[in-house]
């Protein structure tokens, strides 16, 4: 109960208005449904099920009586042919057989004429042969080692009813086929021994079955069919449901089944017959029984649905004048917060809903200047941080190269000196640029060469450099000064510290929608867990000292800067063979100068 309360506070006020109009004026519409629905429904369901078993049982005792009167047939038959000489008889040459065959044929005439359900009649004899009307043998093959001749013959006093009658070795003569009837097989004895002497065989047509079920009415769709003791279908009108009984429902004995079938829901109930053995099933539909239901279901329901319609308006109209201005200052508040910091509530009501909506409009304003503050000293704190940066790395660079300008007057012609002047010159032309931050990759190609040839004269054999940059690269315009400093890098941490000196490789190519970098030296080195903790710290923006790889940290923070988290430098190395810094920028991504913005 605590809960349902809970659940029913959190429901908007004009939903609990309406809810509450709702729940009471339908309970008592809805225990009459109940109550009267489940009256009529058990009562149709009583008079369906009891309807079913008398149909069952009237059914049952049909077949009975017909299969009686055909064993009675078949005992006739028995004792007026159990002195017969036909069962003496080797072949048809023999004397006595036409005379004793005519004989026999006009006894099973008369019995077949008499009694259209009888289909046909055969005679055979353990010597294989045989008399019929209606039937005939298809091939020589032994009718003593056809399946319907041993049953008779292994329980000779009892008659045995046959379902199936496929795959014999006899063909009809007249118009029916094996579908349309059942046989009835008794044997016949000698009557001083007890001997076999031969089978009476009957085809009796399913007509004495149809007649029984065609009396039996269970609903439009209704239907009683028969099994025998093997689940075989004897006798069943034609239905796609009765396909779909599963046999092993009729062996449980939980009388009746309930089942689903095609869609459509039934209940199933049968009767074992002690005489014949069979089965006789009855299936009724409960969809039928459930439509008398049903029709009082829907006068109730429509009945319901017509005062809820007629209290859902008055509600709607009463609560909507109350609960519309708290709507829309609840719509206001999920677009504020989703980021729209431009809604405003605007109401015409100046009761308390109307000083709410001017408390929510003063307090977004407020946020919003809050967070155009926020913004702004962000942004020149990080431009600050960048132009830091910047300079930072100015003063350490010329340092160096004073200290080779001086090496090489001293020791070196004027000439050198010249050259060394010319590319400290064009480095600190492009290392300004105007008081650009953007230059393009050729710009930025010149700057890393001339510092290289400085690093050159400086360190003579024990630097070499190469460069192959992808000319189609040139006119793209990245952060300036990002591979100085990795240059830098590669040769003070890479080549000065290994012994007998090394190469520098910078190289430029494009990948799919990228333009890679790389700067790689076959220097010392470093070992794996450093280079794994320059990686991890560079990817989690971690604040280093200027001992950490200072340059590279600078560069991966004006490279995010500019193109976002995606981009920036990535670091491989093993110790003893060399460093590869590798820098990822977007080739069609404009990058604005950090002075523009």
């Amino acid at each position: 109960m605590r809960k349902f309360k809970q659940m029913f506070r959190n429901v908007g006020l004009r939903s609990r208005m309406t809810m509450s109009n709702i729940f009471i004026a339908l309970i008592p519409f809805i225990i009459f449904s109940i109550v009267s629905g489940s009256v009529f429904l058990n009562q149709a369901q009583k008079t369906a099920v009891e309807h079913t078993a008398q149909m069952i049982h009237q059914v049952s005792n049909s077949m009975d009586v017909y299969v009686g009167t055909i064993e009675k047939m078949a005992n006739y038959i028995q004792m007026d042919l159990k002195d017969s000489p036909l069962f003496h008889m080797q072949s048809d040459l023999d004397a006595d057989w036409q005379m004793e065959s005519a004989k026999i044929r006009a006894i099973l005439e008369n019995i077949a004429g008499s009694h259209h359900e009888v289909a046909g009649i055969l005679v055979a004899s353990k010597n294989d042969m045989y008399v019929s009307t209606g039937m005939s043998r298809i091939s020589r093959d032994p009718f003593a080692e056809e399946s319907w001749y041993r049953q008779a013959a292994g329980a000779p006093d009892e008659i045995q009813l046959i379902s199936v009658v496929a795959g014999r070795n006899i063909v009809t003569n007249r118009s029916y086929s094996v579908d349309d009837v059942f046989s009835l097989t008794k044997a016949v004895q000698d009557p001083h021994t007890g001997e076999v002497l031969g089978v009476v065989l009957f085809d009796i047509r399913h007509d004495i079955i149809q007649q029984s079920i065609k009396g039996a009415t269970i609903g439009e769709k209704g239907f009683v069919f028969v099994t025998d003791e093997n689940d075989n279908i004897v006798y069943t009108p034609v239905n796609d449901v009765v396909y779909r009984v599963n046999p092993q429902w009729l062996r449980d004995g939980n009388m009746p089944v309930n089942a689903r079938i095609q869609g459509g829901s039934y209940q199933i109930r049968s009767e074992l017959s002690g005489y014949t053995g069979w089965r006789t099933v009855g299936v009724f539909s409960m969809d039928e029984v459930m439509a008398g239901v049903n029709t009082i279901i829907y006068i109730l329901i429509a009945s319901i649905i017509i005062s809820l319609i007629l209290i859902v308006t008055v509600s709607f109209h009463m609560g909507r004048t109350m609960t519309q201005p708290i709507l829309r200052l609840k719509q206001l508040m999920k677009r504020a917060e989703s980021g729209d910091l431009s809604v405003r509530f605007d109401s015409p009501y100046n009761d308390e809903i109307g000083a709410l909506g001017w408390s929510f409009n003063h307090m977004i304003e407020q946020i919003d200047n809050l967070i155009h503050m926020v913004y702004v000293e962000q942004k020149n704190k990080r431009l600050a941080e960048m132009k830091s940066l910047q300079e930072q790395i100015k003063p350490h660079f010329l340092y160096n190269t004073l200290d080779t300008i001086s090496w090489m007057a001293r020791d070196y012609e004027a000439e050198d000196i010249v050259k060394l002047v010319d590319a400290l010159t064009n480095m600190f032309r492009i290392g300004l640029s105007h008081g650009n931050d953007i230059i393009t990759v050729q710009e930025e190609i010149t700057h890393v060469s001339n510092y290289l040839y400085i690093q050159k004269i400086r360190y003579k054999d024990r630097l070499n450099y190469e460069i192959h940059v992808e000319e189609s690269l040139y006119p793209y315009k990245v952060p300036k000064l990002i591979l100085q400093p990795l240059v830098e890098n590669a040769i003070y941490h890479g080549i000065k510290a290994k012994r007998g000196g090394g190469t520098v490789y910078v190289n430029g190519e494009t990948q799919k929608k990228n333009m890679i970098l790389t700067i790689r030296d076959n220097g010392a080195g470093m070992p794996q867990e450093k280079v794994e903790e320059l990686n991890r710290r560079m990817s989690e923006h971690s604040e280093l000292d200027e001992k950490a790889s200072f340059g590279m940290f600078y560069i991966r923070e004006r490279i995010q800067l500019c193109y976002g988290e995606q981009y920036g430098v990535r670091m491989e190395s093993q110790l003893g063979e060399g460093t590869c810094v590798t820098i990822t920028l977007p080739r069609d991504k404009e990058v604005k100068d950090f002075d523009e913005e």
